[in-house]
């Protein structure tokens, strides 16, 4: 009966806060502005991170304190680090601080919580040396941060995403008999209450403070040792859950280098971006995106039913699903905008998907003039 008051008041908590930091917002114009590289219409208030963290914090840590059979000082790490990457993200948010601020902070906050246990043990059949363990379970939380910032840029999409991977993460962890799972849906609570307002058309944004902060957790959380089922897969359903921000990062990564433009620059080829040059809509962007990531959810789940190996074999069949999906949609944006560009109506009818690629200036120049 307590994990369920303090899950609702989680969600009740972030319906409350959403509004007064709208308010809050449009008093001392905190906004997301328009610009070219963004998609959104209007000034849109650009805190909501600060209602999900404090809904989330208040609720866990009432829950922690009022739970006999959990300890509180066994989550210290992963909470101050939590509040670590919020917080200063919040600042960054404020002042726009330069990126190697945001970076030394992250750095600061990992190394918390991986030598405190939570990391990587075993992938698959392998079990890490001690040093891998750490090296990749920092790089691991690390990108994941990172990704899930780069991700939030449609209306609804990085809460979407992000809920469906802790709901899931929270039955995964409560099939395997642990308490992480009751955290988990304490933090999905928060979300809903946020999404409430960030569905299209979105009257709040999380901000850098909240999507760094979700990165996070959902890197973090099932680093925390579990059941032999969940351990053995443990690598392959994180980057199934995270497929989304992942792959949409390491392929912005790989285009920013390709072009030598610098890693952290901004552009306007990020999956959501190509799904609205293929002519969906906003919302049906982001409703094909939140689809496949219920099948992908389903299918984790699944896998943990299955055991070992079948369960490796269902989630390897995710990831190639993914891969597939990810370079139909690249190929297929890629053709389009070789049509656009095209000078003459009978240079666009010769085009064929595999031909030379287009840079993405001539894709911001097309964007611009439209």
């Amino acid at each position: 009966m307590t994990t369920y008051i303090f899950i609702g008041l989680s969600l009740v908590l972030s319906l409350i806060f959403m509004p007064i930091i709208i308010k809050i917002c449009k008093k001392f114009n905190l906004y997301d502005y328009q610009s070219v590289r963004k998609i959104h219409s209007g000034n849109i208030p650009r805190l909501g991170g600060i209602g999900i963290v404090f809904a989330f914090f208040i609720s866990t840590v009432g829950y922690l304190i009022t739970t006999k059979e959990v300890h509180i000082t066994n989550y210290i790490p992963i909470l101050l680090a939590g509040l670590i990457i919020f917080v200063f993200a919040f600042v960054v948010d404020l002042l726009n601080l330069p990126a190697l601020v945001k970076l030394i902070v992250q750095l600061i906050a990992v190394s918390i919580v991986t030598f405190n246990g939570y990391r990587f043990t075993q992938i698959g059949l392998w079990h890490l040396p001690t040093i891998v363990s750490y090296v990749f379970s920092f790089g691991w939380i690390l990108g994941v941060i990172n990704a899930y910032n780069l991700i939030d840029g449609l209306d609804g999409l990085c809460g979407s995403l992000s809920i469906t991977t802790i709901i899931t993460m929270g039955i995964l962890y409560t099939l395997a008999g642990n308490y992480e799972g009751v955290i988990c849906f304490i933090l999905a609570a928060a979300i809903l209450g946020f999404l409430v307002y960030n569905w299209p058309p979105a009257k709040i944004f999380m901000g850098d403070n909240g999507s760094q902060f979700l990165g996070f957790m959902i890197a973090t959380i099932p680093l925390y040792t579990s059941d032999e089922v969940l351990e053995y897969n443990k690598f392959m359903i994180m980057i199934i859950l995270t497929a989304f921000p992942v792959f949409d990062t390491i392929a912005a990564i790989w285009r920013r280098l390709r072009d030598k433009k610098p890693i952290m620059s901004p552009d306007r080829s990020h999956l959501h971006h190509k799904l609205l040059n293929l002519n969906y809509t906003k919302k049906n962007a982001l409703y094909l995106i939140a689809f496949l990531q219920v099948l992908l959810c389903a299918s984790v789940v699944i896998s943990y039913f299955l055991g070992k190996a079948k369960g490796f074999a269902i989630l390897l069949e995710s990831m190639a699903f993914m891969i597939m999906f990810f370079s139909i949609i690249h190929y297929t944006n890629r053709k389009v905008l070789m049509i656009q560009n095209a000078k003459t109506p009978e240079e666009a009818a010769k085009i064929k998907i595999l031909d030379d690629p287009v840079t993405e200036e001539n894709s911001e120049k097309e964007e611009i003039k439209d």
